[in-house]
């Protein structure tokens, strides 16, 4: 891992203050996701329990894409977003990274962010930080956009780190292609489970569902279990899914905005259906 000189002055201004939840912004391609593990193992190696709160639903340092995940001591978990894409799944994201900030024990939380800064992109990252609150925003790398969230979050404290050298820009494929990966890999080892139509949300209890639809499980109202892929619809009542998720947990199915293809290919519902 390539360190330079300021991530470890940031790592070591964390330790000495004592922040306890830090939020990392940065434009793609500028180290974002590396900086957020380095701080995370700093931390942990100084003695404080840490997480990893990953808000990036398309590119995922942690967990399965079209998901706000989190690293803790306790384990993986994650809250359902059903789309890559953050804007489509504005409501979702922010809501789930205020969920799962909430649950965790950890001492010290590294959030990781998505590389969306301008338009819609400035108004999320300004969402995200109310939901989380976080006592300390780091800036990897320089430019206006991130100047201009900062301005936004002006009372916050904030530090600006250089973007790694060895970082490496990737194309609109290349990062489509680690989805599909991060997807396969997901569903690996998934059996089809057999639920009733009653599980689903109501919105969709009547609503015809295309195959292969992401969708997410849960045996609570806020907490999801992981995530599913809609086989099939049996004469209107059982639904056939494919996950990895045991099936005598699942309580409730939200369905999402992506549809997998048999190679993981994503192709996108209209965000009001």
């Amino acid at each position: 891992m390539h360190v330079p000189p300021g991530w470890d002055a940031a790592a070591q201004h964390i330790h000495r203050h004592g922040f306890r939840r830090v939020l990392v912004l940065g434009a793609k391609d500028t180290g974002k996701s590396t900086f957020c593990r380095f701080l995370a193992e700093t931390a942990a190696q100084s003695g404080r329990s840490t997480a990893l709160l990953d808000t990036d639903v398309g590119q995922k340092l942690v967990g399965p894409p079209a998901c706000v995940t989190m690293d803790d001591p306790q384990g993986l978990s994650l809250a359902f977003v059903g789309t890559t894409n953050p804007v489509l799944g504005w409501p979702r994201l922010v809501e789930g990274t205020r969920r799962l900030a909430q649950q965790t024990d950890a001492d010290c939380l590294i959030v990781n962010t998505s590389g969306l800064l301008t338009g819609p992109g400035r108004s999320l990252k300004a969402a995200k930080i109310d939901a989380l609150r976080p006592d300390l925003l780091i800036a990897v790398g320089e430019g206006q956009s991130l100047d201009a969230i900062a301005h936004d979050a002006s009372v916050l404290p904030s530090l600006c780190v250089p973007a790694s050298r060895e970082a490496r820009r990737k194309t609109d494929g290349e990062r489509r292609m680690a989805r599909r990966e991060a997807f396969r890999q997901y569903f690996s080892q998934s059996g089809v489970l057999k639920l009733v139509s009653g599980v689903l949300t109501p919105s969709h209890v009547e609503a015809p569902l295309p195959a292969r639809l992401l969708v997410g499980l849960s045996n609570e109202p806020n907490h999801d279990l992981g995530l599913g892929l809609l086989l099939n619809r049996i004469e209107g009542e059982i639904l056939e899914v494919l996950s990895p998720i045991v099936e005598d947990g699942v309580l409730w199915v939200h369905p999402g905005l992506l549809i997998l293809g048999e190679d993981f290919t994503e192709k996108h519902l209209p965000a009001g259906r």
